[in-house]
C-alpha cells in the first residue's frame, strides 16, 4: 500500500514541474519579446536588420542582464521543485495514509478481528468513510455477537424438549414407563412447544428478509385491544392481576394485519403477566401520536435492568438465566413483536426500572381518511 503513496507523491511532484517549465518557458519568451522592443525603442532596430543576430548588437550590460536572467530563473526552478518536492510529499501523505489505514483495517475485518476502529481525524469525505467504516464494523460484531446468542439459544430450547421426549420414548420401549393418557399429554405438550418455536422462527427469517407481507387493511384498533384483553384475562386471573385497558373514545382506523397486531398484543401481554407478580397491574392504553396510533402495555412487575433492556427484542434474550419454563416461553415472543412493528412501517421500545415495572409501546400507521 506504500506504493499508493509513491504513486500521489510522484503525480504532485510531475504535474508541478510541468507547470514549472511551461512558466519558465513563458517567461523567457516573454522576457525575449520584451527586450526586442527595448532595442527597437532604443534606435538599435536597423542595426539588427543589417546584422540580422539581435546576440552580436548585444553589448556588456546587455549579455550580464541575459546571464542573471538566466541564472535566476534556474534559482527560481530549483527552489520551486525543492519546495515542490516536499508539498507533494506532505499532501500524499495527507491523502495515501488513510486510505493506508483503512486498507489494513478492513484486512483486519477480514481476518475476523471486529474490533479494529479507524482513526477520524478529519471530516471530509476521507473521514465519512472511516466513520462509515467504523459503524459497518460495530453493526458486525453486534450481528455476529446475535448470531451466536441465536445460535446457543436453539441449540438450548430444542435439546430440552429433545431429551425429555427421547428420555421418554425410551422408556416405553423399555417398558419401564407406561403410555397412558397423563404421560401421553406430557409429550404431546413438548412437540406443540417444538412446533409453535419452529413456526415462530420461520416467521422471523421471513419477516427480517421481507418475504412475509403484513395483509395491509384498515381496522379499529380499539377493538381488537379490547379482543386481546379478554382472550387474556384468564391467565392473568390465574395470578390475581387486574388486567384492563385504557382507550381514547374515538381513535382512528390503522392500517394493519389484524392477525399480526393480535399476536403482538398477546405476546405483550403475555410477557407482562409472566414477569408480574400476584395481585399486580397490567394496563394496555391506546392513544393517537401524530400520524400514529400508540399503544402501550403498562405492567407493575419485577422490571428490566439497564444493561437489559436494549436486548429485550433480541432471539431467545431473557432477563432471568434460568431459563424456565415458567417464565420463558420460547424466547421469541418480543423479536417478533419487534419485526411484526417494523414490517407495518411503526417501531415498538421498551421503558422499565426495576422494581417498578415496565411499559412495552408499539406505533402503528394510522390510515389516511
Amino acid at each position: 500500500m506504500h506504493s499508493l503513496l509513491i504513486r500521489v507523491m510522484t503525480t504532485f511532484f510531475f504535474t508541478t514541474v510541468i507547470v514549472i517549465v511551461g512558466l519558465m518557458l513563458v517567461v523567457n519568451y516573454q522576457v525575449s519579446e520584451n527586450f526586442n522592443s527595448y532595442l527597437y525603442m532604443s534606435g538599435m532596430h536597423g542595426m539588427m536588420m543589417n546584422h540580422g543576430n539581435m546576440a552580436s548588437m548585444m553589448g556588456a550590460p546587455e549579455k550580464q542582464f541575459f546571464m542573471s536572467l538566466k541564472q535566476s530563473l534556474l534559482l527560481a526552478a530549483g527552489a520551486m521543485l525543492f519546495i515542490v518536492a516536499g508539498i507533494s510529499y506532505y499532501l500524499a501523505r495527507n491523502i495515501a495514509t488513510p486510505v493506508i489505514d483503512l486498507n489494513q483495517a478492513v484486512n483486519a475485518v477480514a481476518e475476523g478481528n471486529l474490533d479494529v476502529a479507524v482513526a477520524v481525524e478529519r471530516q471530509d469525505e476521507v473521514g465519512q468513510l472511516a466513520i462509515a467504516f467504523n459503524t459497518m464494523t460495530t453493526k458486525l460484531k453486534s450481528n455476529t455477537l446475535l448470531r451466536q446468542r441465536f445460535l446457543a439459544g436453539v441449540a438450548h430450547e430444542l435439546r430440552t424438549p429433545l431429551t425429555i421426549l427421547k428420555a421418554n420414548l425410551e422408556g416405553i420401549a423399555d417398558g419401564v414407563i407406561i403410555p397412558d393418557a397423563e404421560q401421553m399429554n406430557s409429550l404431546t405438550e413438548e412437540v406443540d412447544r417444538l412446533t409453535k418455536m419452529v413456526g415462530e422462527l420461520r416467521n422471523l427469517s421471513l419477516l427480517e428478509v421481507g418475504q412475509l407481507q403484513p395483509e395491509i387493511a384498515p381496522m379499529d384498533i380499539k377493538q381488537l385491544v379490547t379482543q386481546v384483553v379478554l382472550k387474556s384475562k384468564p391467565l392473568a386471573n390465574a395470578k390475581n392481576i387486574n388486567l384492563h385497558s385504557e382507550t381514547d373514545e374515538r381513535l382512528p382506523l390503522i392500517l394493519a394485519d389484524g392477525n399480526m397486531v393480535n399476536q403482538m398484543m398477546y405476546n405483550l401481554i403475555l410477557n407482562s403477566i409472566k414477569y408480574t407478580p400476584s395481585s399486580g397491574q397490567i394496563t394496555i392504553v391506546a392513544t393517537t401520536e401524530g400520524s400514529m396510533v400508540k399503544i402501550k402495555v403498562i405492567d407493575t412487575g419485577i422490571g428490566i435492568a439497564v444493561e437489559d433492556l436494549e436486548h429485550v427484542f433480541d432471539y431467545f434474550y431473557r432477563v432471568d438465566p434460568a431459563r424456565t419454563k415458567v417464565s420463558g416461553g420460547t424466547g421469541l415472543g418480543l423479536a417478533l413483536v419487534k419485526q411484526m412493528a417494523l414490517a407495518h412501517g411503526g417501531q415498538v421500545k421498551a421503558e422499565s426500572k426495576l422494581g417498578q415495572g415496565s411499559t412495552f409501546t408499539v406505533l402503528l400507521p394510522i390510515h389516511p381518511q
